[in-house]
């Protein structure tokens, strides 16, 4: 079993390949049975390849399973499609921060469509360089979970690389701030500037859509904490940890979420006139 496969997912293959182990000598066996490519069979036995309910019920049918075994694996199943890893964990389970970098990446190039929320900050895949770096060398970033701070330039390195998606005209970027992601500093006024300005520039980009919703405006949902949609699933990072959504009905919770925040949020030449008003603001704040 692959060491990235989470411990809920490898125990739902684990019974699965005990299920097909007592009626078919091999998953090859079991896949020609049910008309599938072998490659799906393997794939859902490894934990590499999320398992549907019909995938489920076609599984437990061919091998004669009980009623009470169909709804042991839609449990097991069901507690999969929650996953939680503290950084901790995902670091060790992917190679260090470096390698989780790269992962992150993996996931941004496979999906046709990456829409994030965040309240109080702009996200890594938008994010300068010198502004990637205050936040990862943040005492509660990964130094918080063991990574030493040599690597954090290594760490920003990936961060930028990953960020060639923006240019893929296959690619849909959206991603919705609250203002106060335009004010929040973790490090140099010079820094938030040269950010602010990115995203000025970035809201030319034909791929791209950035929305803040401003002070004024009323809030649409509780902005209690940041959420990433991809293609399938949402991401939800606390200070310490990640946790992944894969249930339909959850993801389509977010997504409704996320259309009252594209709703409300000011984009194009409204947000060009916010950041400028900010970044004046930052400027006359920080002039002795």
């Amino acid at each position: 079993m692959p060491a990235s496969i989470p411990p809920r997912r490898a125990l739902l293959a684990r019974r699965l390949r005990e299920l097909r182990a007592a009626v078919f000598p091999s998953g090859s066996a079991l896949a020609r049975h049910l008309g599938w490519h072998q490659t799906r069979v393997s794939k859902l036995e490894q934990g590499a390849q999320r398992a549907t309910d019909d995938d489920l019920r076609q599984w437990a049918e061919a091998v004669g399973a009980s009623e009470d075994q169909l709804d042991e694996l839609y449990t097991l199943a069901s507690a999969a499609r929650v996953e939680y890893a503290t950084f901790q964990q995902r670091y060790q389970r992917h190679g260090g921060a470096v390698a989780e970098q790269e992962t992150t990446a993996q996931a941004d190039a496979v999906s046709t469509r990456i829409a994030e929320f965040q309240p109080a900050m702009v996200p890594g895949i938008l994010q300068t360089a010198a502004y990637a770096r205050e936040v990862l060398a943040h005492p509660c970033g990964p130094a918080a979970s063991g990574v030493p701070s040599e690597e954090i330039d290594q760490v920003v390195g990936r961060r930028m690389e990953r960020q060639h998606v923006l240019y893929h005209p296959r690619h849909k970027i959206q991603v919705v701030m609250g203002e106060a992601a335009l004010h929040t500093r973790f490090g140099t006024t010079e820094t938030l500037l040269g950010q602010l300005d990115r995203l000025l520039a970035l809201t030319g980009l034909a791929g791209v859509e950035v929305g803040v919703i401003p002070f004024a405006v009323t809030m649409p949902i509780f902005p209690l904490t940041n959420f990433l949609l991809y293609d399938d699933h949402v991401l939800i990072e606390s200070m310490t940890a990640q946790q992944r959504l894969d249930s339909p009905e959850e993801v389509a919770a977010y997504e409704e979420h996320f259309k009252r925040l594209r709703e409300t949020a000011v984009m194009g030449d409204e947000l060009a006139t916010l950041l400028h008003r900010v970044m004046g603001c930052l400027r006359v704040r920080d002039t002795p």
